[in-house]
């Protein structure tokens, strides 16, 4: 029996006294609080009952399953509105040790994975001494209770096969397996999506183990005695497994195998009445080939065997080339082994007599043909290994632009490499494709970005503040003209010029013996920030090239640009850093992926569908560090046909915590979970909201309350980045676009109205700090050369230049009362950042107040202090103020240590009202990417002409 809501409408069940979803009293109800009915709504019989609430924002809604690591049940996460799935660990293993690591790491495991085909995870609980997963919640039926109703059509079979290739392939390049792949761990949803449920089992391939004793393992079942369990798992399991021996990702692969052929056969492919019987049968026995469709395709029966070697080693070795052969044979009309004999024999008879005339000379002919036809030229994949300790370049923790590059003849390979992966130690070297030695260019110290000439004779590169170039003969490097930047691609052209793309403009050309730049392309500050990645087409007559609308880096695409007429032509849609290749493709990046496409020389137009022909290309994609995103492919080609790359990927968008942290430096974790990267944060005058943007593919505007533990979006749709609050406490000031640069935008804080635009102007600008009557906002412009600090009129709508020193002006905050504004600037040393304080709105004397370099200025509310953080944002400074009769700053002092997460050109941390607490950034561990290793496939362009077909002989 259930009782209804007379409210909300809700299904009760029949002994609870409160509603479980809006806590209204029910029929009947006399003498309990709300919270009383909710400790009402518990667990009937060990199982979470209909209507229970967990963690006060999960309400139960069914059972969906329960498996050897816990029960799984659908919930609604009453906070953000949305139906979850919850997975819970049994109380009866809560003490295991083993299983609650197991449980753990399966939640890591998850949080890492972020993948199409692959369930996510949105969080992790515990509440009333149960730990639990909060998970997608995946519709539709598992793969296995497709599988009951019979085997899959060959196509469906197939497609659906392929999606798991997919989500392996997504698991495997983050060094997870899976381990336990089976039918019931892959659902699909009513569209036909695949996902993969279930990385419970997963290990990272570091930790490798063996399994020694099947019955015990907690990961088998989590009931001994229900039936079939063990044996489920056991059918899937490979040799190795089976044996006890350690496992590899080619477990997952034997698994995948036993899941197709299962889907065309419409059986197990190893099959026992015992367990026993069917490891037995996995060790000695063959799969029934025979019922395998009659009309199954050749390559996928050939995939197939592949798939199922019993010995490791003989196996297919990658889970990315399933997912290629699959694509090919859908992309064909289906063709069976048995129709193809079936065409051979029906045309046998007719043409036996022809063929008995003719044998002879048609011997002959293919033995003239064979003798003359040139032999096939292999594709050689192999790794150059950078001198010992030594990696290639990085920004922060990823590789910012191509750091080598082959010579047009491909016998030659330069790369810059440094002992750290310090861009100021880096050095240019030499190596031969001949030879096992690469040897250091003198005079290249704090080399990057080399690119040789048409002719191989130079190699052009950034050092030092200058773009220079080398003779590979000998000789002192040559400068060509001063770059205080590192350029954003380089291409030497065969007209004598370097074109090169910067950090926000458009294309730049220069004499490759030296002089000043001059502009050739200019940016459309409405929707580009900038352009990049420049490579010159044969005959040096057009200049392909990546165009940004934004600075993530997503959303690029290609162009072409006759340099004679000035005129552009859009090429590609999405992608970035595209390259010209003799066979007659552009090649170019897309998420990670290196894709290719025919491309019309003549007619300078893509003739063909695009094509990912390698996967795992590291690309500069990350929303840490947007100001460098360009799209960079880590990738280059000689003219003889080979390929060099770093495998990789486009960064993880870094997740960041808030902490609270009082005077004392005693820190509280913000326990409120965000599945984006927080790039900004303020707090409400009244210090009861925190309003913050996240920076990733999706930049919006959130706002926590930290009365009630929730967070309300309330931007969706364009780029929203740093933000401060209106003095009332009414609006919220932000920086915004939706293509191009941003600029300042306000809306009001509880969504009641539109975002209006405040400033229009090509460059980007970045909300800062109020004056306290809310006539004034301090703000920083980005223009071509540094940054400016510049103050918003509000009643006049009018912008004036406040501080304009020819170095970077930034953090501009204004005091409490309104009369000063704290800053940071270069002004002093350049490279060296200092904190001022200047008079406002002026003129009045400037004062410096930090002696040892300082950023990021924050006043006290009541306008007595005046903190700011160190260089290296390890310690927050303090130091009085006194401002009647005059301005005075005391000594600045450290108030305490801690390391903050910073943030340019706007402040990244806050303070509450009462001055007690500070609220600040950590940033998520991200390991540093370190590269020292360099993929190189010769004769390459053959493997991409079969790929990628241009109809040209």
């Amino acid at each position: 029996m259930a009782t209804t809501c007379p409210k909300c409408r809700f299904e009760n069940p029949d002994d609870t006294n409160f509603c479980g979803k809006c806590a209204t009293p029910l029929p009947g109800v006399s003498g309990k609080t709300p919270e009383a009915a909710t400790k009402t709504i518990g667990k009937i019989g060990g199982e979470l009952a209909t209507g229970a609430l967990i963690a006060t924002k999960y309400r139960v809604l069914d059972k969906l399953g329960a498996g050897g690591m816990g029960e799984v049940y659908r919930a609604e996460d009453l906070s953000l509105n949305r139906q979850v799935a919850i997975k819970v660990l049994p109380e009866v293993f809560a003490g295991d040790p083993e299983r609650l690591a197991r449980f753990q790491r399966e939640a890591k495991v998850l949080a890492s994975l972020n993948h199409p085909n692959i369930a996510a995870i949105y969080g992790v609980e515990e509440a009333d001494g149960k730990r639990f997963l909060v998970l997608e919640l995946v519709e539709g039926e598992t793969l296995a209770e497709r599988l009951s109703k019979g085997p899959l059509p060959i196509e469906e079979a197939l497609n659906v096969c392929r999606q798991i290739t997919e989500g392996l392939e997504g698991a495997h390049e983050k060094s997870i397996i899976h381990r336990d792949l089976k039918p019931s761990n892959v659902k699909i949803t009513p569209e036909g999506k695949v996902k993969i449920l279930d990385f419970g089992l997963a290990r990272a391939y570091h930790d490798q183990f063996s399994e020694v004793d099947l019955v015990k393992s907690p990961t088998i079942t989590a009931d001994m005695t229900q039936p079939g369990v063990i044996l489920g798992t056991a059918a899937y399991m490979s040799p190795e497994q089976a044996k006890g021996k350690t496992v590899d990702k080619r477990a997952d692969i034997w698994a995948f195998g036993c899941i197709l052929y299962e889907c065309l056969a419409g059986k197990r492919t190893f099959r026992g009445e015992t367990v026993t019987d069917t490891l037995a049968a996995i060790l000695k026995s063959e799969p029934d080939w025979e019922a395998l469709p009659a009309a199954m395709p050749y390559k996928a029966k050939d995939l197939l065997l592949r798939c199922l070697k019993k010995e490791p080693r003989e196996r297919l070795h990658d889970i990315a080339d399933a997912r290629i052969e699959l694509t090919e044979v859908l992309s064909q009309p289906v063709v069976s082994e048995s129709v193809l004999v079936s065409k051979a024999r029906s045309i046998w008879k007719p043409v036996a007599f022809i063929i008995g005339i003719v044998l002879i000379g048609l011997i002959a002919a293919v033995i003239h043909l064979l003798l003359k036809a040139p032999a096939a030229i292999p594709v050689v994949k192999t790794t150059i290994d950078l001198p010992a300790g030594m990696q290639l370049p990085r920004g922060t923790n990823f590789l910012i632009r191509n750091e080598f590059a082959f010579s047009p003849n491909g016998k030659t390979i330069a790369f810059c490499a440094s002992t750290d992966g310090s861009p100021a130690k880096a050095n240019l070297f030499l190596r031969a494709m001949d030879s096992t030695e690469a040897k250091p260019i003198a005079g290249t110290e704090g080399a990057r970005m080399p690119f040789f000439s048409p002719d191989g004779q130079w190699i052009g590169f950034w050092a030092k503040g200058k773009m220079q170039k080398i003779s590979l003969a000998g000789g002192i490097p040559i400068s060509l003209f001063d770059s205080a930047g590192i350029p954003m691609g380089a291409t030497w052209g065969s007209n004598g010029k370097v074109i090169f793309g910067t950090f926000n403009s458009g294309l730049l050309s220069v004499d490759t013996a030296g002089g000043k730049p001059e502009e050739l392309t200019v940016l459309d500050p409405t929707k580009e920030t900038r352009h990049c990645l420049p490579h010159f087409l044969p005959g040096a007559k057009e200049v392909i090239f990546t165009v940004m609308p934004d600075i993530l880096g997503t959303r690029s695409h290609i162009e072409v640009l006759s340099i004679e007429s000035g005129k552009r032509k859009l090429l590609i849609n999405e992608g970035a850093d595209a390259r010209y290749l003799p066979t007659g493709h552009l090649v170019y990046m897309r998420e990670g992926t290196l894709v290719a496409v025919p491309f019309d020389r003549e007619r300078l137009e893509v003739s063909g569908a695009a094509v990912p022909v390698v996967d795992g290309v590291m690309q500069a994609i990350n929303a840490l560090n947007t100001a460098n995103n360009c799209g960079s492919g880590q990738f280059g080609f000689s003219e003889s046909g080979s390929l060099v790359y770093v495998s990789g990927n486009i960064l993880p968008d870094p997740i960041r915590k808030l902490f609270w942290i009082d005077r004392q430096g005693k820190s509280e974790p913000i326990t409120f979970f965000s599945d984006k990267p927080i790039l900004c944060f303020r707090l409400s005058p009244n210090g009861q909201i925190i309003a913050y943007s996240t920076q990733g593919r999706k930049a919006d505007v959130w706002l926590y309350n930290l009365t009630s533990g929730t967070s309300t979006i309330l931007t969706t749709e364009g780029r929203a980045s740093f933000l401060s609050w209106a003095p009332d406490g009414n609006r919220l000031v932000i920086t915004f676009s939706k293509v191009g640069n941003s600029n300042l935008y306000w809306l009001p804080w509880d969504g009641s109205g539109p975002i209006e635009r405040l400033t229009n102007s090509q460059f980007s600008q970045h909300a800062g700090s109020w004056t306290p009557d809310g006539r004034f906002l301090a703000f920083v412009e980005q223009n071509l050369v540094n940054r400016d600090i510049c103050i918003f009129q509000m009643d006049t709508k009018q912008i004036k230049p406040f501080i304009n020193t020819p170095l970077d002006d930034e953090y501009p905050e204004f005091s409490p009362d309104g009369r000063w504004l704290a800053y940071s600037s270069e002004q002093s040393s350049p490279g060296r950042y200092e904190v001022f304080v200047t008079a406002f709105p002026g003129p009045g004397k400037k004062l410096t107040i930090s002696d040892e370099g300082g950023r990021e200025p924050l006043w006290a509310r009541n306008g007595r202090e005046l903190f700011y953080w160190n260089l290296d944002h390890t310690k927050l400074m303090a130091t009085e103020i006194t401002t009647r009769p005059t301005f005075q700053a005391g000594k600045p002092h450290v108030l305490f240590e801690h390391k903050c997460l910073g943030s340019i050109p706007i402040r990244n941390y806050d303070i509450t009202p009462d001055g007690q607490r500070f609220l600040i950034a950590e940033q998520g561990e991200i390991k540093p990417v370190e590269v020292t290793r360099l993929n190189i496939i010769q004769n390459w362009f053959e493997e991409l002409k079969r790929l990628v077909p241009t109809g040209k002989k």
